[in-house]
């Protein structure tokens, strides 16, 4: 495979990653979370208010998983498209 469809695949590959990692992330945002109790703290004088921070489903945060992945991917296909070495046929180079 010559290098400009490999690079061609990469950017594509890392582009449907953000996509899917966005579609995971606002389905999983959607979705209600749900919480219940499972043991009982008798001795505890906390009280614990379910509606004073986020809660994060597993999807949700699968989702920016996914995501960050795809922008370290295109961040990196970027660096690595500007940061190139000059051609080896170059000889404008004084030595």
């Amino acid at each position: 495979m010559s290098e400009r469809k490999r690079s061609i695949a990469a950017w594509a590959i890392a582009c449907v990653m953000i996509a899917a990692g966005a579609v995971v992330l606002v389905v999983g945002l959607l979705t209600p979370v749900t919480f219940a109790w499972f043991a009982s703290q008798p001795l505890a004088d906390a009280t614990f208010f379910p509606g004073a921070g986020v809660f994060l489903s597993g999807v949700t945060i699968i989702g920016w998983v996914i995501m960050t992945i795809g922008l370290l991917a295109v961040a990196f296909l970027a660096g690595r498209r500007t940061a190139r070495w000059p051609s080896q046929g170059n000889s404008d180079s004084a030595t």
